[in-house]
């Protein structure tokens, strides 16, 4: 009866890309994948007649339009590995990762006080 994994349904035009069986890390991927500009929708399998939070009976697939999917595998790919910023849009650029606050031996404000006296 119990022996079978759990596996996403054939849904038209929706492709699965993830699965969990940990609600928050679906909504947190759900919530990656539309930051990233993809439509995504979580689709629970939990069965409510039980309080189980781990394993088969509480499975949660992360599904995305079938023309989407290649996208959003590649984007779980570089989130995985590390090579999505924070606003979900790949590597940060080599300009922007080495740009530096200029830096002074004098506070900036110091000198609109001494004007100002």
């Amino acid at each position: 009866m119990f022996s079978e994994k759990i596996k996403p349904d054939n849904v038209d035009d929706w492709t699965c890309v993830y699965e969990t069986s940990i609600e928050s890390e679906a909504r947190l991927v759900q919530a990656f994948l539309q930051d990233y500009g993809l439509t995504c929708e979580v689709l629970s399998k939990k069965d409510s007649a039980y309080t189980v939070n781990f394993g088969d009976l509480s499975a949660l697939f992360v599904y995305v339009p079938t023309d989407q999917a290649a996208d959003a595998k590649k984007a779980l790919e570089e989130w995985k590995e590390g090579k999505i910023d924070y606003e979900g849009k790949g590597e940060p650029e080599d300009d922007e990762a080495d740009e530096e606050a200029p830096r002074g031996d004098k506070d900036p404000g110091e000198e609109d006080d001494k004007q100002n006296k």
